[in-house]
């Protein structure tokens, strides 16, 4: 597996200034000891998004997200690890040297990653084949350029059922790797290839290593017009966007991009000169779709086919695009023309001018709405619809503005809409109230061991060397019960007796859990309000070791009643909580006399 030595990623993370980093990507202002601006992970009107100069971490109030330098990027990106750190190496021209030792076995995931490249570049070369060469004079009949074709890895799978799958076999490629790639399916008579004679399009995800397939038709008479990959530990078709990788660059300076349905709508739009755009690879379009254009921009035009069913889907993704914070317009298309014909036939420049024309997502979905809005009814029909929507937008400047345009759109006062909205919001959380109460809450006592932890993993961070030094020679990791406080500590814990505390961006580096590294960022920022103690910590000690008795005693009666049900001797087990609720007292009188 390729590596980059620790003192280089070390070197790289205290040479990289999580401010400057940051602030690439994020309009930051200082504010305390902090530096704070909007989150780019999420929408939002109100900086909730902190940056720790001193810590060099970042942490979002709103959505949770949380990490150091190298996990920024890794986020904001869309990067795996290692290319995140040669980012942030060419960034601040560090020379960095990727150790590939020959013979070191490649993690899983590298080798589904190195699967796919070598699929995507045999498809590519089918094209040169017989077989493949019509395939090659129709895309190019279709307006497709060999520069096209090459530099976003279009090909042809041969019609041989195992054509691939012989290949790799012949290759050495484990069977469990061959299972996972999404690249067989498994017959009564044995694996075969999933792909058999149709046009290859290779889907890269955000850094542009190929992680999944699509597979269009090509003269045979299969009702399946396209054939894709399934889900697989590398490919997620609710996050990927066709194209994103190579237009990430031109979004962000314009601030703009224009979605599309297809590959080829996508193919014929970039290579026509029109470089801020993406497809949505023949999935819907989701709400992480929307994140990720959001990093990038807050205006999205949606290019969808011009019939009634790429009308419906653009009303669909543009609602999406509302509840993220985005902009939404709809680019009005000829009637049964998609982006590729209508490029194709007509030029960019008809298009173009239809992109400015953009309607606003409200006032395209009034125009097209399937019920009679000429009518009392159906005007209310339609703006409950809306509504029904709107209510899902969390931000409520972005309610309100998109109230006030549906209150033009229908002719219906503005105060009308709000208070059909407030009725809604109330039943809303109504529900939610009742949801709630009808839900199994965790035990109190679970809660309580959670909040203890937390306080341990905060004071493990703390400045105070007597502090940390009091943890290292007290605490007993078996006391911790949790997944996330037994990971951090063990991380933590060489470090307690150190003149220097634990580098909260070097512990986070090293976290793969992305739920993980959030919590650590909000218990590391809780710190910065608080002042701790010795005394702090010594209580902490002592509740912990109160608790895990609480829970042994617990468990030991469940044993007793167990022995005696089974005939067993239960005096060994009754001595074993006698000692521990004498340990309980001594605790509890400790605590009450402030003693340690």
């Amino acid at each position: 597996m390729a590596r980059i030595s620790e003192q280089i990623i070390e070197q790289i993370r205290s040479t990289a200034d999580i401010v400057e980093v940051v602030s690439g990507y994020v309009q930051l202002k200082k504010r305390g000891r902090n530096y704070f601006g909007l989150c780019p992970f999420h929408g939002e009107k109100t900086a909730s998004f902190s940056v720790n100069s001193e810590r060099q971490i970042y942490k979002c109030f709103g959505c949770s997200v949380g990490g150091g330098v190298i996990n920024f990027i890794m986020e904001i990106e869309g990067m795996e690890f290692i290319n995140a750190v040669k980012h942030l190496a060419d960034q601040y021209s560090i020379e960095i040297q990727i150790d590939e030792t020959p013979g070191q076995s490649k993690d899983f995931i590298t080798q589904l990653f190195d699967l796919h490249e070598t699929t995507s570049n045999i498809f590519l070369k089918n094209l040169g084949t017989e077989e493949g060469g019509k395939v090659l004079a129709h895309l190019e009949s279709r307006g497709i350029s060999k520069d096209t074709i090459k530099k976003f890895k279009l090909g042809y799978s041969l019609k041989q059922k195992d054509a691939l799958l012989s290949t790799f076999r012949k290759d050495g490629v484990k069977g469990d790797v061959m299972k996972q790639s999404g690249l067989f399916i498994d017959t009564k008579s044995g694996y075969m290839d999933r792909f058999n004679g149709r046009i290859m399009f290779s889907i890269p995800n955000s850094s542009g290593k190929v992680a999944a397939f699509a597979g269009r038709v090509f003269e045979s008479d299969d009702p399946a017009k396209y054939v894709n990959s399934p889900e697989t530990p590398i490919y997620n078709k609710s996050k990927i966007l066709y194209g994103l990788h190579e237009t990430k660059q031109v979004i962000r300076e314009s601030k703009s991009v224009i979605v599309v349905e297809g590959y080829l709508d996508f193919l014929q739009l970039y290579q026509s000169g029109i470089h801020n755009c993406v497809a949505v690879s023949g999935t819907a379009f989701t709400n992480q779709h929307a994140l990720q254009l959001k990093r990038f921009c807050n205006n999205v035009y949606l290019a969808y086919d011009g019939d009634s069913a790429g009308k419906a889907a653009a009303i669909r993704a543009g609602y999406v695009l509302l509840r993220a914070g985005i902009s939404a317009f709809i680019v009005k298309m000829p009637k049964d023309l998609d982006p590729d014909d209508w490029v194709k036939r007509d030029g960019n420049t008809p298009f173009l001018e239809e992109v400015k024309k953009g309607e606003k997502m409200l006032s395209f979905h009034f125009q097209n709405y399937k019920g009679d809005i000429s009518t009392t009814s159906g005007k209310t029909a339609f703006v409950n619809d809306v509504l029904m929507e709107v209510i899902q937008i969390n931000n409520p400047v972005d309610r309100e503005l998109q109230s006030r345009e549906l209150s033009e759109l229908v002719g219906v006062s503005p105060e009308s809409i709000f208070q059909a909205l407030h009725n809604m919001l109330e039943k809303q959380q109504s529900r939610k109230k009742y949801q709630k109460r009808n839900q199994s809450l965790k035990p109190q006592t679970e809660n309580k061991k959670q909040f203890l932890e937390n306080d341990l993993i905060r004071l493990c961070f703390s400045k105070d060397l007597a502090i940390r030094k009091y943890l290292f020679d007290n605490i007993n990791p078996d006391w911790l019960v949790t997944a996330f406080s037994k990971t951090i500590f063990e991380k933590v814990y060489i470090h307690l007796h150190s003149e220097n505390a634990p580098e909260v961006g070097l512990i986070m580096n090293e976290l793969n859990e992305s739920i993980y590294r959030d919590e650590l960022a909000k218990l590391v920022f809780d710190l910065e309000k608080l002042t701790p103690t010795l005394k702090s910590a010594q209580n902490c000690v002592l509740r912990l070791e109160q608790s895990w008795i609480n829970v042994h005693i617990q468990s030991l009666r469940e044993e007793l009643k167990n022995a005696e049900s089974a005939g067993r001797d239960p005096i060994p087990i009754m001595k074993k909580i006698e000692e521990l609720q004498t340990k309980k007292k001594k605790l509890s009188y400790q605590n009450a006399s402030g003693k340690s």
